[in-house]
């Protein structure tokens, strides 16, 4: 090969004293290779035989000798002239040529400039599988970047017709709709964000609302006795436009509030699923009655407030209630509530006094239920039982106790009950729940 490459240059030294001065003009050093047209002077740019680039450059052969000849590389005269070595009207390799041939290295594989070439042709590297550039690109329906469809198609990580996210990023998800990055980081709308809580219309601070209370003792108006549920206090922590109707009820469970304490039955042992018995499902509780009354009761944009879990871990009948049975009636509460116009909120039971030393720890059950009904129905949750043993705690409830805040260290006096309603009206206000805008 080294021996040819001498060859060709003597050769063409030969050659170019007996045409005279090339007309031609040399690329300059390290300029890289060029598409070549054919068009004397230009030369294209693949590396060949011969000065790159000139008309008549001295020749690496005669007319019809070595590898410059009109039927070899290097065109009719010389490397460069009409049928140029890099750029010719035939390049280098004929079908297989090098660079810039009008059919470049390869042909319909070719490397570079071609037809069919790596870059820039009309069908990229690869054809439906190319690399860039192509009118179909790498993979075509599948293919990398820039194609008529983007990588992964309908499914594609960047740029397809619904990119990565599809249905659930926005409308074209990330990168955009045609790949690469595309405009749009998330697409339309993106994917996530906060769930929205359904509210029965607009808050309006200026109508006037009713906030049920539904609940058991814990909740229930003062007694005779000094007793006091937190929920009889809750009217001062409102604004002028709400009325409080509290309809909680001692020694209720849900279902026993909802059918009414002696229409779910006594009697041992319960239901195959470990449940007491309604022995009437039409017929209601005096309290739920009242609430569902379609001329006294629930209207638009009124909210209910609903919290058990005291008395529902009771073993016996008929207050007990299980697991799935408290979730599934607390569903049903804020079907019906939300039928009517109304807004529910959940909410834990409170903790007792119940005291590790000088720490109160929480010891009522159905939390998890009731956040899992929360989540389950898309109804805020307010979690009492935590918030509860906070405050007990703040105030140094244990081991002590507290004459003035504990009835029986299950219920409150006034002072705790007051205290109780204070915490639940700033939970309210800190997770942005609508009925906010109705208290001072």
């Amino acid at each position: 090969m080294e021996n040819r490459r001498h060859h060709l240059f003597a050769l063409s030294a030969v050659f170019s004293l007996a045409l005279g001065c090339s007309s031609g003009t040399e690329n300059p050093p390290n300029s890289g290779p060029q598409g070549g047209s054919g068009q004397a002077g230009s030369g294209g740019a693949g590396a060949g035989a011969g000065t790159i680039g000139s008309t008549t450059a001295p020749a690496t052969g005669g007319v019809t000798t070595v590898t410059g000849g009109s039927s070899v590389t290097g065109g009719s005269s010389a490397a460069g002239g009409a049928t140029t070595v890099a750029g010719g009207t035939i390049a280098k390799g004929g079908t297989t040529g090098d660079l810039g041939g009008s059919i470049a290295k390869g042909g319909t594989t070719g490397d570079l400039g071609g037809s069919t070439g790596d870059l820039g042709g009309s069908t990229a590297k690869g054809g439906t599988t190319g690399d860039l550039g192509g009118s179909i690109a790498k993979g075509g329906t599948t293919g990398d970047l820039g194609g008529s469809t983007a990588k992964g198609g309908i499914t594609g990580t960047v740029g397809g017709t619904t990119a990565k996210g599809g249905a659930t990023g926005g409308t074209t998800g990330t990168g955009g709709k045609s790949g690469g990055g595309g405009t749009a980081a998330a697409g339309a709308s993106g994917s996530g964000g906060a769930v929205a809580i359904p509210d029965a219309g607009p808050v309006d601070p200026n109508k006037k609302i009713t906030l049920w209370m539904v609940g058991d003792s814990t909740m229930q108006n003062c007694a005779g006795t000094g007793q006091c549920g937190w929920a009889s206090q809750f009217q001062q922590y409102c604004g002028p436009n709400v009325t409080v109707s509290n309809q909680a009820r001692g020694g209720r469970s849900i279902q026993t509030w909802i059918w009414g304490d002696p229409n779910v039955s006594k009697d041992n042992p319960t239901t195959a699923g470990g449940e007491c018995t309604v022995i009437d499902n039409k017929t209601y509780s005096d309290n739920w009655t009242t609430m569902l009354d379609p001329t006294n009761g629930m209207k638009p944009g009124d909210w209910v407030y609903i919290a058990f879990g005291i008395n529902d871990g009771t073993a016996t009948c008929n207050r007990h209630v299980g697991s799935a049975l408290y979730q599934s009636d607390l569903t049903y509460l804020a079907t019906t509530i939300r039928s009517m116009g109304a807004n529910p909120i959940f909410g834990t039971p409170t903790s007792g006094q119940s005291c590790q030393g000088s720490t109160n720890v929480a010891n009522r059950g159905f939390g998890p239920e009731t956040k899992a009904a929360g989540a389950a129905d898309n109804v805020p949750v307010i979690d009492l039982l935590t918030l509860s043993v906070a405050l007990y705690n703040s105030l140094k409830l244990c081991p002590s106790g507290s004459t003035t805040f504990w009835f029986d260290g299950t219920h409150f006096k006034t002072e705790g009950a007051t205290q109780v309603a204070g915490v639940v009206a700033q939970a309210i206000k800190d997770q942005g729940i609508g009925l906010a805008a109705y208290l001072k």
